[in-house]
């Protein structure tokens, strides 16, 4: 490990003098009122892709409210189980 020499007390303070200028801050503010905008119409216009990921993840059975999916807790069940197989037979 290196070794190096420990700072001094020599700490740059904020100098508001160098924040930025009254034009930097309005073209920032322009810059950023427009991308919020284009943010807004993306999410009122959704893409193909996005259309096609929403398909993608919709799901095929949809399970009944009143009834419980037992199928779906019987595979966590066995997914469970061999996990715990495979632990104790990496145990020894």
């Amino acid at each position: 490990m290196a070794v190096v020499p420990k700072h001094g007390q020599n700490h740059n303070k904020y100098d508001p003098s160098q924040d930025l200028t009254v034009d930097q801050i309005h073209r920032f503010g322009k810059v950023a009122n427009k991308v919020q905008k284009q943010k807004e119409e993306a999410e009122k216009h959704p893409s193909v892709f996005d259309n096609a990921r929403e398909r993608a993840f919709k799901p095929i059975v949809r399970p009944r409210p009143n009834k419980p999916n037992t199928v779906r807790y019987a595979i966590w069940l066995l997914v469970v189980m061999m996990v715990c197989l495979w632990i104790m037979y990496m145990s020894g």
